[in-house]
This record gives C-alpha cells, sequence and structure tokens, in this order.
C-alpha cells in the first residue's frame, strides 16, 4: 500500500514538494450574419495571453471564417426528391501552446536525495528549456455538402479537410555531448487532409416498424513536411524500436533493424540464421488507411434493437509479446520444427557468391531466438487492422397503458454490450487496437497486453 505510515521500519523516506502553476487569458468575440434565412456567414477572433510562453511572445491571436448556404432554400427547390441541400465552407487559424509545460523557459534545477555532507547538490535535468519559444500554429480548410432525399428518408454528408500546422514545440533530441538528451524548440510543419462521408437511410418506415442503417467512412492522408533540419524527431520507443516523425513519411513511422535481403526482397540466412541489416529502415507508420463502421437499428412495437461494427485498415503496430513469446517458446508458433527443424524462407550464399535458396537446418530454438529478440524489430511489425462487434443493444419500451396512472411517460428496459467480438484480425495473440496510453510517445507499441474485456450491462430509463 502506497502509504507514508506504510514504509518499511528503519527504511527512509523521500520527500518530494512540487508546485505548478499556469494561466491562459483570453478574449473572444463572434459575428453571425443570415441572409434570407439561406445563407448564413460566421466569423470568430479571439487572442489568449499565455503564461508559459516567453513574455515578449505570449500573445497569440486566431480568427476563423464559415459560410453556408441552403440551396433549396435560396432556388426554392420543391421536389420529392431532393429535400434538403445544403453547401458549407470554412477556414480557420488556431494557436496552441501544444504540449508546453510551465517552467519550460528557464533551466530549473533539482537538488538530490542524497547530499555531500552537509551539503546539498543540485543536478542537471536531461531537457534544455528555451526562452525563445513561440505558439504552435494550425490553418485549416474545410468544405462540404449535406443532402436530404426523400423526405429525408436517405441523408448523405460529404466533407473534405486540409490543414497544416507549423512552428510545432517538442523536445527534440540532441547529443548528450551537450549536458542534456533533449530541448524544446519550435520545429516540424505537418500537413492533413481527408475525406469524411456518411449515409443514412430509413429502409423501413411505418407506425409500428422502422429500420434505420448509417454508414459512415474516413480517408485522410498524413505528412510530416519538415523538421525544421532535423533527420527524425524521436517521439517514443522501447528496446531497438523508434516511434518518430521523419519529413516525407507519414507521423510516427516505426524504425528499426531489419532482415538483410537480396536485390528480390530475400531474406539472406548464413548457416541457416537470419542476417541483419546493418542499417537501421522505416519498418511502417501508425497511420491507418482509412475508418469506418455500420451501425443499423430497427424498432417493432417497443421491441428496439441495434448493432455497430467498425473497422481500421491499415497501419502497423510493434508487438514486443510476438518477439519475447517467440524468443521463449511459449507461442503457438515456437512449436513448428521442434523434432525436425526449420527452413528459414529466404537465400543464402552458395560457394560461387550466388544466392541461391536457403536449404540449412536448424532448431527451432536456435532459429526463433534469432529471428525474434530485443536485436530484431521487423519481425514483429505487423498490420494493424481489424473490424470489430463494437457494440450491440436490445431494450423494451413499456406499453403506456400500463403507466396511465403513473407521473412516467416512458420506461425503457435495455441490455447493452460492448466491444464484444473481434471478427477480423492479421495480428496474432493481441488485439490490434491496443496502445500504452493515448500519449504520441506510447502509439505503435504493444508489451504485455492483458487480454480486451467484453462488457455487457443493463438499464433502466425513466421518462417524466
Amino acid at each position: 500500500v502506497y502509504n507514508l505510515s506504510n514504509v518499511k521500519s528503519g527504511v527512509s523516506t523521500v520527500l518530494v514538494n512540487e508546485y505548478q502553476e499556469s494561466r491562459i487569458n483570453s478574449v473572444f468575440g463572434n459575428l453571425s450574419l443570415s441572409f434570407r434565412n439561406a445563407i448564413f456567414l460566421d466569423a470568430t477572433a479571439r487572442n489568449d495571453w499565455a503564461s508559459v510562453l516567453p513574455i515578449d511572445n505570449n500573445s497569440f491571436f486566431y480568427p476563423s471564417v464559415s459560410l453556408s448556404a441552403d440551396i433549396t432554400e435560396l432556388a426554392a427547390i420543391k421536389s420529392n426528391v431532393l429535400s434538403f441541400l445544403k453547401l458549407r465552407g470554412s477556414y480557420a487559424i488556431v494557436g496552441s501552446i501544444g504540449a508546453l509545460n510551465p517552467y519550460s523557459l528557464t533551466q530549473t534545477f533539482q537538488f538530490r536525495d542524497d547530499p555531500w555532507g552537509a551539503t546539498l547538490l543540485p543536478f542537471n535535468p536531461n531537457t534544455l528549456n528555451n526562452p525563445n519559444l513561440i505558439a504552435e500554429t494550425t490553418n485549416s480548410m474545410e468544405f462540404g455538402l449535406d443532402a436530404r432525399l426523400f423526405g429525408g428518408r436517405v441523408t448523405f454528408d460529404a466533407t473534405y479537410y486540409n490543414t497544416k500546422s507549423e512552428d510545432l514545440i517538442v523536445e527534440v533530441q540532441v547529443s548528450a555531448a551537450t549536458g542534456y538528451l533533449f530541448a524544446y524548440d519550435n520545429v516540424g510543419e505537418i500537413h492533413n487532409s481527408g475525406i469524411e462521408l456518411q449515409l443514412g437511410a430509413d429502409i423501413v418506415k411505418t407506425d409500428e416498424l422502422t429500420w434505420n442503417v448509417m454508414i459512415n467512412w474516413a480517408k485522410f492522408n498524413n505528412e510530416v513536411v519538415s523538421l525544421g533540419g532535423l533527420d527524425a524527431l524521436v517521439l517514443g520507443g522501447q528496446w531497438n524500436m523508434d516511434l518518430q516523425a521523419r519529413e516525407g513519411y507519414p507521423y510516427g513511422v516505426i524504425w528499426g533493424s531489419a532482415f538483410l535481403r537480396d536485390a528480390n526482397d530475400n531474406i539472406v540466412y548464413t548457416n541457416g540464421l537470419p542476417e541483419l541489416d546493418p542499417e537501421y529502415k522505416v519498418l511502417g507508420d501508425i497511420q491507418p488507411d482509412w475508418t469506418g463502421g455500420i451501425r443499423t437499428s430497427i424498432s417493432w412495437k417497443g421491441i428496439s434493437a441495434s448493432v455497430l461494427v467498425d473497422a481500421k485498415m491499415g497501419g502497423d503496430i510493434y508487438t514486443m509479446t510476438n518477439t519475447w513469446g517467440r524468443y521463449a517458446g511459449i507461442l503457438s508458433e515456437t512449436m513448428e520444427g521442434r523434432e525436425v527443424g526449420v527452413i528459414g524462407d529466404g537465400v543464402m550464399m552458395d560457394a560461387d557468391g550466388n544466392y541461391v535458396p536457403n536449404n540449412v537446418v536448424v532448431g527451432a530454438e536456435q532459429f526463433n531466438k534469432a529471428a525474434y529478440s530485443n536485436d530484431i524489430v521487423e519481425s514483429s511489425v505487423f498490420d494493424a487492422s481489424y473490424v470489430k462487434l463494437r457494440q450491440a443493444s436490445i431494450g423494451y419500451t413499456l406499453p403506456k397503458s400500463l403507466l396511465a396512472n403513473l407521473p412516467i411517460r416512458d420506461v425503457t428496459i435495455s441490455a447493452v454490450g460492448s466491444n464484444l467480438a473481434l471478427l477480423y484480425a492479421t495480428i496474432p495473440h493481441i488485439d490490434p487496437e491496443t496502445a500504452f496510453s493515448s500519449e504520441n510517445a506510447e502509439q505503435g507499441m504493444e508489451f504485455g497486453q492483458l487480454p480486451s474485456t467484453r462488457n455487457i450491462g443493463f438499464s433502466i430509463n425513466f421518462k417524466f
């Protein structure tokens, strides 16, 4: 139990005193105009003063403007097919302090727990602070349309967006010869663009029976345009694997040791064991190719049910569970070749210096320890695609006749389940929807994941 009163007798306690304070003062204004109840203009303006930034640069201004037009109202369209059509567009600038913490401008020092005699000893922190930081800036542009067809039975929404983020505040890795490991700086430019689509339809709609289906799909492109002259920015990692931002790649590439390959991309073996490439490589990235989902709901005579299935396709993850499980021989894949040995899939060099198919048999333990260890990253990088039965529910609303003499309008009893099943995945042994946390530095990697849980609950809802 982590309590001061529970410290083992004779063990001295370590006292830590920490105090942090920060403040952001803001001025905000907005303007809304409309014309013929069909054209709408909204504009905002905001200025922030942030205490965590230098006094000379702690003020940053950011505006936005959006324009939308109801085409059906503006053009007086009366149609049984096109019930509603709205076009919209917006442009915004957003300022931010990003992940900057208080007291990150000038150097601060912390005292060691063990003094030199009666003299307290401070030590230098790992990160060099920067008194010349400025606010981050994100410019975004968005266009879209909303449409309703057949009296609202069918709805369609489409959005295109494009954003550019500049002067990102990050802890840049520096040479340890400077006396530090990291330094705060404004570096980096990231571009994001993509489309989002949503389609809904009331397949059946009567007084007693309704059946609705909603589909959404999104695809986006992400690119690190600049890192201020740096080759790469290390975001996080474990053992030989780094999670990096690299110019020309999506944000969050998996960087690490790879197998040596020939000109035809075959793994090169020596004495039956795979060779390592002396140069580290980009082995994947954490960004998905697209995401989507489908939700269907049905109601009939007080009974209602719904099902939600969602998917993420593309993106990669490094799983240490696979690495150490293969190395230690506790995963089912290590059963292969325990009695007859293993022949690695690849090539080897013959006596004449030519690459020929590998035919050397080695023991299963020897092979797995060579191909799966802390020294090699590539063998445990997998596609993180998945399809999940995200949620399902069923409920019943009591007939109003049973509530006639009560001050209650509706009573609904429901059973709801979430994270019910992993319908599709290519990565073994773990849930691909995993990360140590939501921190940027801990994405795209997994180690010792606990099994995913299926949640089932019940609810009673009263309306008065």
